[in-house]
């Protein structure tokens, strides 16, 4: 099973690696809208987590065209600094299951990912 990482941040990636890891998901890093909608249609993709810094991301077009490329509900968890207050709303706004700053995503991953992935399964 897979964690879809859209980001182009080679810090995260670390930090998502290992958060991943506790729940036996592989990393998939793609760096743009389109190979992220592509990786998100394949049936082995449990989770997407959105890098809001991304260069150019319209996260509610993403939102969008993930749900529409899947029957099966893909929990979709945006994180960006806490001063991109607009991008953080945005994000809540498209429907992301769940919206989170970057330090809450660094101290509290494993549990944040439990919790979508628990929810996607009920």
């Amino acid at each position: 099973m897979n964690l879809l990482l859209l980001s182009q941040d080679l810090m995260i990636s670390a930090r998502v690696t290992g958060a991943a890891r506790q729940h036996g998901l592989r990393v998939i890093t793609v760096t743009d809208h389109n190979n992220a909608i592509v990786a998100a249609a394949d049936e082995n993709s449990r989770i997407l987590l959105v890098d809001l810094r991304l260069p150019g991301l319209n996260i509610g077009a993403l939102v969008g065209a993930v749900r529409d490329c899947r029957e099966e509900h893909l929990p979709i968890v945006a994180c960006g600094p806490h001063v991109h207050e607009a991008r953080l709303a945005a994000a809540r706004e498209a429907g992301c299951d769940a919206v989170v700053t970057r330090g809450q995503f660094d101290r509290e991953a494993e549990a944040i990912l439990k919790e979508v992935t628990n929810g996607s399964n009920s």
